[in-house]
């Protein structure tokens, strides 16, 4: 199994980091604090970015954050996070520099070739979880699991539901069965592959899915955090709805009688989604929105015959 430590791009010095004052004694928790949120002012996410990867270098919680501002930082540690802040300078996603993120208040370690964890994704789990019975025993699928955020929300929440998580990459699912080993999540387990290719003859009560949904050509795709994240995880061809159509198609051949199928999808998305949904015929199709109140979850159900 491959490492799940942070991700390490080659550095390179640039203006950001001459900025920087060269001082024999590093600075202060509060100082550097202070010097990070200057050299990021120009991201709206800048106080959050110095704090967090503060906390990282640190080894450090928040409350220690401040009841320990005077503390000096080691040269180690000093050193880490000025090649740390120069990368998010360089607009590398603080998930990927510090090889974490949580989700549903639990932590996952990240690996670059996984979708970073967005908190959207929670309205997925969220409507999942009303569709299983708290001691209920359900057969769950999740598709394209990531780093197995989705999988281990609704495995923590319904710890006697049996799920299974799926993956085209490799290493992507090795770093998904660490975060739920990690997280003692035994009623999970990991199958390699395409959607639902692997299941073979598996049927179950709900699949969930947060598959690619940009359209190749989306200008989205080389804005902030997402112009670092994998194609793969992002991309589903000329309309964003490549991945959508073939899960849509594979997964009633994989549900029980009744079962359902939820999928995340684009804002703008909810129509198509819709259409291909019927096109598969099912039934009692309904769109939720999230806390921006944008179209973000669609469900549908096979019938009973």
């Amino acid at each position: 199994m491959k490492s799940s430590r942070p991700w390490s791009p080659p550095t390179r010095r640039n203006n950001w980091q001459n900025s920087v004052p060269d001082q024999n004694t590093p600075p202060t928790i509060r100082q550097a604090r202070e010097q990070a949120i200057k050299e990021l002012s120009g991201r709206d996410s800048a106080t959050i970015d110095a704090e967090v990867l503060l906390m990282h270098c640190c080894t450090i919680d928040r409350g220690n954050l401040w009841t320990q501002e005077q503390q000096p930082l080691t040269a180690e540690q000093y050193d880490k996070f000025q090649q740390l802040l120069q990368l998010r300078h360089q607009g590398y996603p603080i998930a990927h520099l510090t090889g974490e993120k949580e989700f549903w208040s639990l932590p996952f370690a990240i690996s670059p070739n996984s979708l970073i964890p967005r908190p959207e994704t929670e309205l997925l789990v969220e409507q999942a979880l009303l569709r299983i019975a708290e001691t209920s025993v359900l057969s769950i699928a999740d598709l394209g699991t990531g780093c197995g955020n989705i999988a281990a929300a609704i495995g923590h929440e319904r710890p006697d539901s049996k799920i299974i998580a799926t993956d085209i990459d490799a290493d992507t699912l090795s770093v998904a069965r660490q975060n739920f080993e990690n997280l003692g999540l035994m009623n999970i387990g990991c199958l390699p592959g395409s959607w639902c290719e692997p299941l073979g003859k598996r049927r179950f009560n709900i699949i969930v899915s947060n598959p690619p949904y940009i359209a190749a050509g989306d200008p989205h795709l080389h804005q902030g955090d997402v112009a670092h994240e994998p194609g793969l995880a992002l991309i589903a061809g000329s309309d964003g709805l490549s991945a959508i159509r073939v899960i849509i198609e594979q997964a009633r051949h994989h549900l029980e009688p009744g079962g359902w199928l939820l999928l995340e999808h684009g804002f703008d998305q909810q129509d198509n989604v819709s259409r291909l949904f019927l096109q598969q015929d099912y039934i009692n199709i309904q769109c939720y929105r999230d806390l921006s109140g944008h179209p973000r979850v669609t469900e549908g159900q096979i019938t009973t015959n």
